[in-house]
């Protein structure tokens, strides 16, 4: 009987040597480019923040401790009542204090932060706030919706200004097409500082008129950069 097997082997083999090469594709080549554009709009600020904090001092701990806990209390209950003020207590500080390098009491403080779109209402609980706390801190910003809100405009905006730039950068050179290779989206806002306020003295008998602050803008901007490649020319 014909053995077979050996022969169909070495014609496998044969033809595997002999099998021409494919040819790879050489990719098309391109001229690359980076540039950037950006986009800049003024926002009204229409959320104020304020921290107000409770601090005393004195020989015994939980005095003084029971004393800062009853005005956050009394003050978180008081912001409470509206429905347009968020509040939210911060940190909580207890430190020693020393007298010839033995303690001689303590200092507690903790604050509070209030947040509202309705600065109107927000400015007059400040107010009646600071008859048993003080003010740390206040200032505007823009609400995380109407900063949305701003930045999906002015990304649409600056992506357009993006794609028209490449558009002349591909007419001025004389190429035919273009594609965008890679592009970065940075979004960035100018918030003022917060204004410090020094402690006001406690006020028992009336409330404590409200601050005098204005709202004014912030700056949000876009900007896009990225690479695009023309096409060589034909």
């Amino acid at each position: 009987m014909l053995n077979i097997q050996p022969l169909a082997m070495a014609l496998f083999v044969a033809f595997s040597v002999t099998k021409p090469a494919v040819a790879h594709e050489i990719p098309q080549s391109y001229d690359r480019i980076n540039f950037q554009v950006s986009a800049v709009e003024e926002v009204a600020n229409d959320t104020l923040v304020a921290v107000m904090y409770s601090e005393r001092s004195g020989q015994k701990a939980s005095t003084i401790a029971d004393e800062v806990n009853r005005n956050i209390s009394w003050a978180v209950d008081l912001a409470k009542k509206s429905n347009t003020i968020k509040v939210q207590t911060l940190h909580y500080w207890q430190d020693p204090l020393y007298n010839n390098q033995s303690i001689s009491g303590w200092k507690i403080r903790q604050s509070i932060r209030l947040e509202s779109t309705d600065a109107e209402s927000l400015s007059a609980l400040i107010g009646e706030m600071q008859e048993r706390l003080s003010v740390a801190s206040l200032r505007y910003t823009v609400s995380p919706t109407r900063r949305d809100e701003v930045e999906r405009r002015l990304i649409a905006e600056v992506l357009n200004r993006f794609k028209s730039r490449g558009e002349q950068i591909k007419v001025e050179l004389g190429r035919t097409d273009y594609r965008i290779v890679n592009i970065d989206v940075v979004t960035s806002g100018q918030s003022s500082a917060p204004i410090r306020m020094r402690a006001a003295a406690m006020m028992e008998d009336s409330a404590v008129a409200a601050p005098a602050i204005e709202p004014g803008v912030q700056t949000v901007s876009v900007q896009v950069s990225g690479t695009i490649e023309l096409t060589l020319p034909q």
